[in-house]
């Protein structure tokens, strides 16, 4: 399946959203989201992922940078509108290893069907900290990610796999083992 087109947005020289910028064009036909214990998003297989700020309503630039700088900082002090997903499963896997090893957790890796995601916004990370300047670890954390805004319905899951050392996975399912997967009857 080809990637989906997404609505753009633009910025202008007011500093509102009126040009090309941030809003990639396509996102990948499936998306990985990893769940940490500890992650401000909430999930559940009832109602999907949703972020824990649902009303800053991003219509500056300015705004995106903050919001969108704090989220990939992993800043706890500001309540994000955005769900972290990546665009590679080779990536995210390992990716969901490093935080499990470190922060000693289990955690949940969650496959993403974009068919089912609401037209826009999605960010590319990239874009977002083109003027920043990362050390090596950040660039690697951040390769290949997005930042979906505010949900990812229920119907877009495809697939969890627990990943990691810790008990529970994060995501209310706390009964499962270590590498343990399940999937959507019927889905890709």
């Amino acid at each position: 399946m080809s990637s989906i087109p997404l609505r753009s947005s633009s910025i202008s020289s007011s500093n509102s959203l009126t040009e090309t910028a941030t809003t990639p064009v396509q996102v990948p036909p499936l998306v990985y989201r990893i769940q940490l214990p500890t992650s401000q998003t909430r999930y559940s297989f009832s109602s999907g992922f949703r972020s824990k700020n649902q009303t800053t309503i991003l219509n500056y630039t300015s705004l995106l940078q903050d919001f969108g700088n704090a989220h990939l900082s992993r800043a706890t002090n500001i309540s994000s509108p955005f769900i972290s997903v990546y665009d590679s499963l080779s990536h995210a896997e390992a990716v969901a290893a490093y935080f499990s090893h470190e922060l000693r957790v289990a955690v949940t890796l969650v496959t993403i069907d974009t068919a089912h995601l609401a037209r826009g916004p999605v960010f590319r990370a990239a874009d977002l900290l083109r003027d920043r300047v990362l050390d090596e670890h950040e660039a690697w954390i951040h390769h290949g990610e997005y930042l979906v805004q505010y949900r990812i319905p229920p119907q877009a899951v495809r697939q969890e796999t627990v990943v990691g050392e810790g008990r529970g996975s994060g995501s209310g399912n706390t009964e499962k083992d270590e590498g343990s997967r399940w999937g959507v009857i019927g889905a890709r």
